[in-house]
């Protein structure tokens, strides 16, 4: 009988101490990326703006993140995740505390690229800390899918939150008290994620050795990137990316346009993080008994197929059936894309891994929301949006589908 290294344990393992506190770190992911579209109409109203004048500022925001998430994944790799978070609150933080002094399209961009370039630490920290700690050890699937929940629950969250501080305070009330929340969150919780197991050596052959002595052969971030399994596994981010980015712009508007409620659409945008938790969860847990790649496949499939039911939005249930599909899929599809990269490549460069794929998949989702308004500005119908959505998504889920393990270099 194999006792594992948490039942040895007098004590309760730190790691699930790592896990609520980056849970918490991605709660502010959950909530900065989940719903700038609650923002976008009182924006557009208030200046005389167009949606893709307005999804600019989405897009600088994204530009901020990708720089952000690819430089903090490498950091992680290398040092403690404390330092790198309490500059992750400080500026994320004060971009979008600035939002509520905004006057000009050219500020909003700016200071939602100083918040982009804070929140990107919010996810390759946590995601990849939590991996490290859990390395050889029963239920990492779990914890991993426990962590990335709180994106969702940042989204449940922080969309009815704002959506009832724009009613009642104005948008500009809204932007200043996010920014104070973000900067106490993100602060609060690094001083809990320590530096992860594969930065101590000892002498015994528990996990820590074990992982610094198996990721040293392991895959170099170089090797990796050459390889088509990692290319398919970006194309599959990337699709699901840009849906994301559109989906979180857009839904709330054209959930307004078909005659649905300002504050039932906002709610719609939390539930859709909210249903995502189950998914994430759920997924983490059957990865002990259905590989990574065909959980992820399904997810993708999944969400084209739903993408599709938004054609025929006409009622408030409809859109809420929409959002808790969508939501399980979606968050099946994380847990299961950051599950094979580990898997699939090792621990070595396993946060710049993470960096690079998402710093991808953004650059190229950070222009979705800009194409999706010019698009509606021009035809006045997000028909052709979600076509195009599915159709990404489609060939995503095939490709997830098709990839294999690679075989370790020498």
């Amino acid at each position: 009988m194999v006792v594992s290294e948490e039942a040895k344990s007098p004590t309760l393992f730190y790691g699930w101490f790592v896990v609520g506190a980056c849970f918490a770190v991605i709660l502010v992911h959950g909530a900065a990326m989940w719903t700038f579209g609650v923002f976008l109409k009182p924006l557009a109203n208030e200046f005389g703006w167009s949606r893709a004048l307005v999804s600019s500022g989405y897009t600088a925001f994204l530009i901020g993140y990708v720089v952000s998430v690819i430089t903090t994944g490498r950091l992680a790799d290398r040092y403690s995740p404390r330092p790198i978070l309490l500059v992750s609150a400080l500026l994320a933080g004060l971009g979008f505390f600035l939002c509520s002094q905004v006057h000009t399209i050219t500020q909003i961009r700016t200071f939602l690229f100083i918040g982009g370039l804070g929140v990107g630490a919010t996810w390759s920290v946590p995601t990849s800390s939590v991996q490290r700690w859990f390395f050889a050890r029963q239920r990492a699937g779990l914890a991993l899918g426990i962590v990335v929940s709180g994106v969702g629950v940042g989204a449940l969250i922080f969309a009815p939150l704002i959506n009832f501080l724009i009613l009642n305070y104005g948008w500009r009330g809204a932007y200043l008290v996010i920014g104070i929340l973000v900067f106490f969150i993100i602060t609060a919780s690094s001083w809990v994620v320590k530096p992860s197991p594969v930065a101590i050596e000892t002498g015994s052959e528990g996990p820590e050795t074990r992982l610094n002595r198996i990721s040293i052969h392991e895959w170099t971030t170089r090797k990796v990137v050459t390889t088509l399994p990692f290319a398919g596994i970006t194309f599959s981010h990337c699709a699901v990316l840009a849906a994301f980015q559109t989906i979180s712009a857009h839904l709330v508007p054209y959930a307004t346009d078909v005659g649905i409620s300002s504050t039932a659409s906002a709610a719609a945008i939390g539930l859709l993080g909210g249903f995502s938790i189950p998914g994430r969860i759920i997924s983490g847990h059957l990865s002990d008994r259905i590989p990574w790649q065909r959980i992820l496949a399904l997810s993708l499939f999944g969400m084209a197929l739903f993408i599709l039911w938004l054609l025929f939005l006409k009622g408030v249930w409809m859109l809420y059936c929409f959002v808790f599909f969508y939501g399980i899929c979606h968050g099946s599809r994380v847990s299961a894309y950051l599950g094979i990269l580990g898997e699939f490549f090792g621990m070595r460069s396993l946060g710049e891994l993470i960096g690079i794929t998402t710093a991808i998949g953004m650059f190229i989702g950070a222009f979705a929301p800009y194409v999706a308004g010019f698009i509606f500005d021009t035809t006045g119908s997000y028909l052709v949006v979600f076509m195009i959505m599915a159709i990404l998504l489609l060939s995503g889920g095939i490709i997830a589908h098709a990839i294999k393990k690679p075989v370790v270099p020498e």
